[in-house]
């Protein structure tokens, strides 16, 4: 009896939501509520692209400074020597000085 019930509620708000939408003041009230959602949206997107622009300034000196000094680490003499590579320097002690 209970899913009767519920189905017969269901008709009864849904023939009352279309006789509704028929009218045109839920029409009216349902353009305005789009409106002002999709103003609601652009808001909140201005918003989140004003706040990351604002952090973008802030880290881009740190990053920049952060670049400067790596690239010019990053210049490697030519030919690489055998005793310099990462594998040779992890079997080698610290107190015997390389060969």
């Amino acid at each position: 009896m209970l899913p009767l019930l519920r189905f017969a509620a269901g008709l009864v708000v849904g023939i009352a939501g279309v006789t509704l939408l028929k009218s045109g003041k839920a029409k009216q009230g349902l353009d305005q509520a789009q409106t002002s959602l999709r103003d609601a949206a652009v808001y909140g997107l201005s918003a989140i692209e004003k706040s990351s622009a604002s952090l973008r300034e802030k880290l881009e000196p740190a990053v920049e400074a952060a670049v400067e000094p790596s690239s010019a680490d990053a210049v490697e003499p030519t030919g690489p020597k055998a005793a310099d590579s990462p594998g040779a320097r992890r079997g080698r002690d610290k107190n015997t000085p390389p060969a």
